[in-house]
């Protein structure tokens, strides 16, 4: 099974069980098949029962997560039940706000990664703490529901202390940082300009809410020709000799470190052919 990629998650609710296979075959790096938000309160058992079962007969389910309801909801231990044993890609965990969640998803679900939404001042507070866990494969921006616990707005300027905060965590600790996803998906124009801030601040990719927003997004994270053939030319000159100089200016390890994420991100963020 691949490993499972975060940087471009679909949401599909999980009471649609038509739309599963379709946001799993999307050209979104993967699919959350989404209990909590998307699901009305009459709703989540239905759902939680047919996101198992589609689990179950899945045969790769390394593009699949499951947004589980957050921890202190009703709904929190029934997920965890009906979802014990069963494959998955990964967990997402809204509102998470402590490490010891992640610990208790963790053993509930087989260890599986866990992609943790910071979307709250509990949250804020507890970054480094939950980027530390060796559960977290990444950490992802809640604008909306942390904005409405901050009592501002979730306007980027507004937001942008908080999400370089987060961003700090995650490279700290070796994980990934994932933008929140763009309310408006009718507005292509701003969601371009939304992930392309997104990757200028050292974003690794962005949550989705609509097919719509897949294109644009990957789009605006993806290097440029020149900045590519640039990483190329700074990693091939350091095979030669460490430290090395290109175009005049010397070549250190934070530089490489920039080149090898550029050429990544270019290998890895190619556009996959809709089905």
């Amino acid at each position: 099974m691949q490993p499972f990629d975060p940087t471009f998650l679909l949401f599909v609710p999980g009471d649609r069980t038509d739309r599963f296979a379709k946001a799993v075959g999307s050209a979104a790096s993967g699919a959350i098949i989404d209990l909590e938000d998307a699901v009305a309160p009459e709703g989540k058992a239905r759902a939680r029962v047919a996101t198992a079962a589609f689990l179950d007969a899945s045969h790769d389910v390394s593009r699949v997560a499951v947004r589980i309801n957050g921890a202190g909801t009703q709904w929190f231990d029934d997920d965890l039940d009906a979802l014990h044993g069963v494959p998955l890609g990964a967990v997402v965990v809204p509102k998470a706000a402590s490490a010891e969640t992640l610990d208790t998803v963790a053993s509930a679900l087989g260890g599986a990664p866990i992609v943790a939404i910071i979307e709250s001042s509990a949250g804020v507070v507890a970054l480094e703490e939950i980027a530390a866990n060796e559960h977290c494969a990444a950490l992802a921006f809640g604008p909306y529901d942390l904005a409405a616990d901050l009592g501002g707005t979730h306007e980027w300027d507004a937001m942008l202390p908080h999400r370089a905060r987060l961003l700090v965590a995650a490279r700290a600790f070796g994980r990934l940082a994932i933008d929140g996803p763009t309310a408006a998906f009718d507005d292509p124009a701003l969601v371009a300009r939304e992930a392309a801030d997104a990757a200028r601040l050292g974003y690794d990719g962005k949550l989705l809410i609509h097919p719509m927003q897949i294109e644009v997004a990957r789009a605006a994270f993806r290097p440029s020709d020149e900045q590519l053939a640039h990483a190329q030319r700074v990693l091939a000159a350091a095979e030669h000799a460490m430290p090395a100089v290109l175009d005049g200016a010397m070549i250190d390890e934070p530089m490489l470190a920039a080149a090898r994420r550029v050429v990544a991100r270019g290998r890895s963020k190619q556009i996959r052919s809709l089905p």
